[in-house]
């Protein structure tokens, strides 16, 4: 599943990213694409801190990719 959140504001992204997010079984992953800095930063915070698993890619300096998977329920 992928979002494409460039240009959505904090907290909405974060918003979004969640409730796809809830969608998940574990093991699957969530394809995110964020505006740099806070949007970026507070969408991996989230998922980190609740125990998944975060891979980022910076596809340039405006943006980057995000891909959480989903290690528990």
């Amino acid at each position: 599943m992928g979002l494409d959140l460039r240009g959505v504001p904090c907290p909405l992204n974060a918003v979004r990213c969640q409730l796809a997010f809830e969608k998940l079984t574990v093991g699957e992953g969530l394809r995110v694409t964020l505006d740099s800095g806070e949007p970026l930063e507070s969408v991996v915070r989230q998922f980190l801190d609740a125990g998944q698993q975060v891979d980022v890619e910076i596809n340039s300096e405006q943006d980057a990719t995000v891909l959480v998977t989903r290690l528990s329920p």
